[in-house]
This record gives structure tokens, sequence and C-alpha cells, in this order.
């Protein structure tokens, strides 16, 4: 075993190294066994004295613990470092980990204006510059900035960071984001020039098409204790070039560049310009929302893919084939070009039967590039958007377009994969690939629904189902908790209703779907992974103001009002599609759908209040949920055939999941869902909310080798079907589209159906948080025939757990490492196992619903069994 190792990870509201407001302390320890006794957590300011000495705590709490030290200054640098005591008197250290503070009181401290320019039309893309001088024995510098929509750094003529569309995406009349850099090492002694270029991102795309504008201050500090402040001011230092070489720049159309235009040299120190270029730049009315630190990781390259072919359907019209649907920009190598040329570059996910592309479905969404050629060689890479695409098609080129020529930069906000799953099953390997491309595709500061088409929302109801597959994937407690502000921000005062899709745009409904229940997924999810329970106290207000807006909703006890439902399930008798109604269920209620969520919120707000010591909100909401489980078994649940509504396969399995189906009436009612999997040849019929929940009630009712059947079909409509169809993101429907009257709808990398992601961690590895943050943990894998194999590593704030289970004739062997400071329940779901052992000895077995299970502590464990069956 390598040497133990304690890692420390300080994060404040979302976002490391920049902190404001609260601060928490969280931390592992890996390559060791045991548990946690106590910690002492100190902070100081670098190189100075202590701020904070926790002392030694008694506990085993090692996620979400807050800092209780002095009030922190704006703009220093601190370090940290935590010091673990084990239960077996052994201490274990982290690094110092620094980390600076942002501008708190920022309506004092932030005192630069805001800043445009008059002279380009509201598509382009302004360009500015400033030159400053520095003086020598430079001891911190601190550049704080915010452009809308987007911006572009330059200091001294090269770009700072390595970041794409930064901002993030908020509604920017509630909420702005400021980005810090350390710019110690870069600014010189002497002369100096600031650059920025600004994008329209979503500021520019809204109704009132405001002007790009941004704001900026540099804090230089010097050894001897003086300090020199750059601040954004209409004083006729800060220039604006009057005719800029982006002229257009749009997320859903794409670029027009002219590089004719372009300025060598605009933003290096020593560049000399003249007034008739450049002009001074202009007081901006700035945008009402609140300036805060940007709390989430910035999108950033994730990867880098080359073509797979290039072909040449018709003379000049290059057709690039990554092999990969994504959600990506191209770097576009130009060769012997003339001034003029104009080389356009437009993107799908599809080809036509002659090779080209087919953009139908990319509604408005041109996804188009343009770049004007100034001559000779030249590199292209556009910079304000992204396009969704597999295909790429190029035009204008006078030299033969060469794999060498081109890539794809895969950019999205840079959250960590989380962990690895593979099987002995290819087909369920390949479906994994895919919905960890889709999910890729999909985080751009917001969890959007697609990359391609003139849309590329956070709709909450594809969150509710997506939510678990999300959190197995990726580390997404930062990109979570600034969304969970995000539906804040727009959720109603006086009502305490939210939107379909956040930040609102007017697309979607207002107030939104009921099965929007992701707006309280979120906060439980992130305590159930993260063991933050802060953030469901700071959630609880709207959560309840949300749930009991749908409480007010009800006749008879059932809300009845519905949008979507359970959406986009297979065509034919399932759903009815028209210009009208999209793609709404013909037999699955709206109002089912509606109350089915609206008494999961109330079983959520009744944990999150037990949780919060709420005693008198827990009974309330335990109340209304026995009370809106009895209304739809009364509206909804046929006793005489056995099932609720037109029995289809949504609307029993919905109410098998949320457990309101009488004892009396469960096998019934699973019968009635597995006769009609039977009768539709062992295919689902359920749209994009219910196949999130199916997988899970065949499993937990004993049908996992049904629900395995499920999953590993291969023909319409199943996911192995789009993979045999080439797909290589999951769909927005079960259909393959690429043409006619469903092709408004038919995006090609879209989550909503990567969900069953979840369920391959959740059921074939077996993964489940008990309580928050991982210190207990249950592993209840299920095993289907004809599955040999599944190894998983997740990766959680206690470290790693790893679970590898092998089946082979009828012995089950299960390999799994346990994180230092967890305790590990194993559930055998085999319900004929007999001679179980642990690490080579008798198990000592304990009941648990229904079932045998194991309790492990830390450390690496083997379990086998031998199951009783013949496989």
């Amino acid at each position: 075993m390598n040497k133990p190792q304690c890692t420390l990870q300080i994060c404040a509201d979302g976002y490391p190294n920049m902190v404001i407001g609260e601060i928490t302390f969280s931390w592992k320890v890996e390559n060791t066994e045991g548990c946690q006794k106590a910690y002492k957590i100190h902070v100081r300011e670098c190189g100075s004295e202590m701020v904070w000495n926790s002392g030694r705590i008694e506990t085993n709490i090692s996620a979400g613990i807050p800092y209780e030290g002095i009030q922190l200054e704006s703009n220093r640098d601190y370090e940290a470092q935590v010091i673990v005591e084990a239960c077996d008197g052994e201490k274990f250290a982290s690094a110092i980990v620094s980390f600076s503070t942002g501008l708190i009181n920022i309506d004092n401290e932030w005192k630069a204006d805001w800043l445009t320019s008059p002279y380009v039309s509201f598509a382009a893309a302004p360009v500015f510059r400033k030159e400053f001088s520095a003086g020598c024995g430079i001891s911190r510098a601190r550049l704080f900035i915010c452009g809308l929509g987007y911006y572009e750094l330059f200091l001294n003529g090269k770009q700072v960071g390595d970041r794409y569309m930064d901002p993030a995406w908020t509604n920017y009349n509630k909420r702005v984001n400021y980005v810090a850099y350390d710019l110690t090492k870069e600014i010189l002694p002497g002369k100096n020039a600031i650059g920025v270029c600004l994008g329209a991102g979503w500021y520019s795309n809204s109704t009132a098409k405001p002007r790009p504008v941004f704001s900026l201050q540099l804090i230089i500090e010097y050894m001897d204790g003086t300090k020199d402040v750059i601040l954004t001011k209409p004083d006729g230092t800060w220039m604006s070039l009057k005719e800029t070489w982006m002229l257009e720049n749009t997320l859903y159309i794409g670029e027009v560049v002219d590089s004719r235009l372009f300025i060598n040299g605009w933003c290096d120190a020593d560049f000399e310009y003249d007034c008739g270029t450049w002009r001074t730049s202009i007081l901006a009315e700035p945008p009402a929302g609140k300036l805060v630190p940007m709390r989430v990781e910035p999108i950033r390259c994730v990867a880098i893919l080359a073509p797979e072919s290039i072909t040449e359907p018709k003379k000049g019209v290059y057709i690039v084939d990554f092999g990969q649907n994504m959600a990506a920009i191209p770097e576009l190598k130009l060769h012997d070009t003339l001034a003029g040329d104009e080389i356009c570059i437009r993107y799908s996910e599809l080809l036509d039967n002659h090779g080209m592309l087919n953009t139908e479905n990319l509604r408005q969404a041109q996804q188009c590039d343009r770049y004007i050629a100034n001559g000779g060689e030249a590199t292209y890479k556009p910079r304000f958007t992204y396009h969704g695409f597999r295909y790429a098609e190029i035009t204008g080129l006078r030299t033969e377009l060469r794999k060498q020529d081109i890539l794809a930069y895969v950019i999205r906000t840079d959250v960590a994969k989380r962990s690895t799953f593979t099987t002995s099953n290819e087909l369920i390997n390949s479906i994994q690939r895919m919905c960890v491309w889709t999910e890729s595709s999909n985080i751009h500061s917001v969890p959007t629904d697609c990359p391609q088409r003139n849309e590329r929302l956070g709709w909450l109801n594809d969150l509710t189902v997506r939510l678990e597959e999300q959190v197995f994937n990726f580390d997404v407690e930062m990109l979570l908790k600034k969304y969970l502000e995000d539906i804040m921000d727009e959720q109603g005062k006086k009502t305490g209703a939210i939107t379909d899709t956040v930040p609102y745009v007017n697309y979607g409904s207002q107030p939104a779907d009921p099965v929007c229940s992701s707006y309280l997924l979120i906060p439980y999810l992130l305590y159930r992974h993260y063991g933050d329970k802060a953030v469901l106290k700071k959630a609880w207000p709207g959560l309840k103001a949300w749930t009991d807006y749908l409480a007010n909703c009800r006749v008879d006890g059932i809300v009845n009002y519905s949008y979507y439902g359970d959406w986009a399930a297979p065509i034919g008798g399932n759903v009815r599609f028209s210009a009208g109604s999209g793609a709404v269920s013909a037999i699955t209620p709206g109002g089912l759908m509606s109350s089915g969520f609206f008494y999961l919120n109330c079983r959520i707000l009744e944990e999150i209040a037990h949780l919060l010591s709420l005693t008198e909100e827990q009974l309330h909401y335990g109340r209304l949920a026995l009370e809106t489980a009895q209304s739809l078994n009364q509206a909804y649940l046929s006793r005489e055939k056995g099932y609720y509504a037109e029995n289809s396969q949504a609307s029993n399995v919905f109410m098998l999941y949320l457990n309101i189906v009488p004892d009396d009436m469960r096998a019934k009612v699973l019968d009635s869902l597995v006769q009609d999997i039977i009768g539709h040849d062992t295919h689902i019929t359920t749209g994009n909310i219910c196949s999130r929940y199916i997988l899970d009630v065949l499993a937990d009712n004993g049908k996992i080798d049904l629900a395995y059947a499920l999953a590993t079909q291969t023909t319409y409509p199943s996911w192995g079907y789009m993979l045999s169809k080439g797909a290589t993101t999951t769909w927005e429907r079960w259909e393959y589209v690429d043409s006619g009257e469903l092709v408004g709808m038919a995006s090609h990398n879209h989550p909503m159906y990567s969900t069953i992601s979840g369920w391959f961690y959740k059921y074939l590895a077996g993964i489940r948080p008990i309580g928050g943050g991982f210190g207990e943990f249950e592993l209840r894998p299920f095993h289907p025939q004809g599955l040999e194999k599944v190894s998983t590593v997740l990766e959680t704030v206690k470290g790693k757990i790893k679970i590898c289970w092998t089946q082979q004739g009828n012995i089950l062997t299960a390999h799994i490492l346990v994180p230092f400071n967890s305790v590990c329940r194993y559930t055998i779901t085999c319900p004929h196992q007999v001679n179980v052992m642990v690490d080579g000895k008798p198990a000592q077995l304990h009941k648990y619903e229904g079932y045998h299970s194991v309790v492990f502590e830390s450390g690496a464990h083997t379990l086998s069994y031998h199951t009783g069956l013949r496989r």
C-alpha cells in the first residue's frame, strides 16, 4: 500500500482558491484504513500570523466544516492545513493549501466603472486597450474583471488564462460573476498594456440587445507597502477600436471574422495607435444584478479530437467526420490563402444520403463560422461560440484539406470525471460511453438540454431525472451549488413558482411543470454525495415555497396542470405529436405525473426537515404526502384491473417507484407492468421521465433479469437501437429522426435518456450513499443472468470506493475497497446465497430490508458465496 495521504479541499459557496462568504473545509485520508477520531484546522495569512486555530475537535465528520475564525480581509492570501487524528492514535497532516479572498464588501470595494464601445454593431466583438506603468518591487498583483456576455483578457500581447466563454451564464438582472487573476509574475516594471475583447453571449442575446460591457480593476502591491490601482473609467485612457475584426458573434449562429481588419500587436505594451483607429470608450449602464465571484469551474478545453476521415462529396466541399458527437469548436490551419478568401465552416450531427451535411434538426441555429483571410498562412479558432456536431463542412479552401489541418476542441465546464464503470458486456460499456459523452456535451455553466440547435437551455424537467447520472459521472458540487442559486434567482418571491428553464430567457413555461422536482433534488443530492447540510438550510425556504405553490394548485388533492409530463415516449399509441401538443403522452395523465412529483417533493421535504430538526414541518409534509397518495389512488387506481389510469408503463412505474401503491395491490400493478413490457416484445414505452424509473422498479421488485433485458435491448425503442444507428450520444427521441414532422425536436445529443447510466452505478455496481457524504454507504449490486463482471471506481469526499464483482457458474465473488472513515453495508441481493465468506472466513450476516447484509470497515475486502442457483 502507498504512503497514507491527507488531502484538504477548501470551498466557499462552491469555488475553491477564490473565496467569499462562508468557507468550508473537507478532507480525505487515502491509502490507509481506520476512522477519524478528531481533527484540528489551522488557517493563517500567508507569511503572517494565525487567524484560526480550531483546536482539537473530536468528531468523525470530515466534510463541510465551516470556518469559524476572525473575519478574513478582502483580496488577501491565506493558507490552511488540517491534522487528522485516527482512532488508533496515528495522525495525518495535509499539505498546506493556499487560497485567496475576493472582494468581500463588493459595494464599497468595487471602484471600477462599466465601459462599452459605441462604435461597433451590436453583433460585433468590441476591443479595448489601456496602457499603464508599474513600478519595481511588485509583491502582489490581482486583477478582477467582469465582461458581459463573455470576455477575453490580454496582458502585454498574451492572452491571460485558458478559459472559454467566461464568465458563467446567470440571470444578469440578479447576479453577474467576476473573475480574479494573479498577475504578480506577468506585470513588468515600466510600461504595460491590458487588452479586452468582448463577446455577445447570453447578455446580448436578450430581447433588449444591450451592448457588451465590462468592468475591471487591477490592484498592484509593492514591497514597500504602496499600491497602484488601475480601474475602468471613462477618462480617455481606455481606448476602443473603431472597427473590430470579429464582425458578428452569436451562440446559435456563429462568428464572422475578417482577419484583414486584425491589428497585429494591438495589446502589446509598445503598440503605437492612432486616434483615427482608436477612440475613447464610454460609460455604460451597469447590469442590474449583484456582482459576485464566479463560483463554478470555468469552461475549458477538456479534450482534443482529430478527424477520423475527410471526404469531398462535391468539388471543394470537405466533410470532416470526427467520429464523435460533441460540444466543441474547431481549430483550422489555412494555407496559401489570398486576401478576401472566405472560408466557411458549418456543423451538423448528421449527414444526408449524399454524404453532405444534414442540418434540418438545428431549427434556427445556423451553426456557421466564416473567416475572411488576409492572405498566406493562418490558424482560425472560434472564441465566443460553441457548436454541437460530429461533422464539419469546410468550403472556400484553395488547397486540399488534410487531417492534420483541423482539430476539434471539446469545451465544457471543467468538472472533473468522478468515476469509471465497465462490465463484461460491451453493449453496456458502449451505452455508458454514450451517456458520459452526452452529459459532457451539456455542461456549459448550466446543465443544458442540447448543444446544437437554438435552445441549449437549462431544462429543469430533464434535470429531475438526469441528476443522479450526473453526480455519479462528474464532480458537480460547485456546478450544482451555482445552479441552485440560479433557480432561486428565478423563483417568484410572492408565489414561490419557478420556471421551466433556468436562467429564464422566455423559453418554457412560468410557472414550471410540476415535474421540476430537480429544484429539491439538487440540495438533497449535494447532501447525500458531498455531506453538505448547510445547502439544505440555505435552500429550505425556496424548496418549501415551490412545494406550497403546488399544494395551492390542487383540486381534490390532485395537481392537474401539466405541460410535458412523461415527455417524448415512443411514437404510436403512447404519444400524440403535433405542433400544438409537442410530444405529450396520450395515455399517461399529466395530473398523475404532476401529483406524483408533488408527492415526491413532500417526501423530500419531510426528510430534509428531519435533518434540519424542523419537527412541525416534518410532520406537515409527511401528512401532505399521505393525503396525496390517497388522492392519487382514488383518482387513478383501478383495483379491479390492477393498474393505474390507462395502464401505461409510465403510470404503473411511477406509482410503484413512489411507493404509493397499496400493499394489497402491489403485486397486481407490478404484473400489469411486466405483462405490458412482454406484450411490447420486451420494450419500454416510457418517455423522458419514467424511463429513469422503470429499471429501478423492476430491479427492486425481483425482476432484475427483465430490467437487464430492457437495458440491453437493441431494437426500437432502446439505447442499443441508438447505437445500432451510429449514435455516439443519446437522442432526444427514441426514434432515429433526420427529416420530416419530428425533426423539429430531434436533437441527437440530449441527456434526458442518459439516465440509464445512473442505474448502472446504483444497481449493477450497487453504490448508494446512506446519510451524507459517504460516511456510511451501501453496496447493493444486482447480478442479472448473462452479466459476468462489473467493475467501478467512484471518487467520493471520503476517498475512492471500489467494487468489482464476478459471477462464474454459481459462485459470486466481490472485491471491494472502503475508504478511510467510512462504513459499508454490503447487501446480498441473491435470495438463495449459501456459504457466504468474507476475507476467507464465514460471514456474520445481518437482516436488512428483507436481504442479508455484511458490514465492512475501511480497507480492502473480498466477499464470496454460492448462489444456490444454476446459471
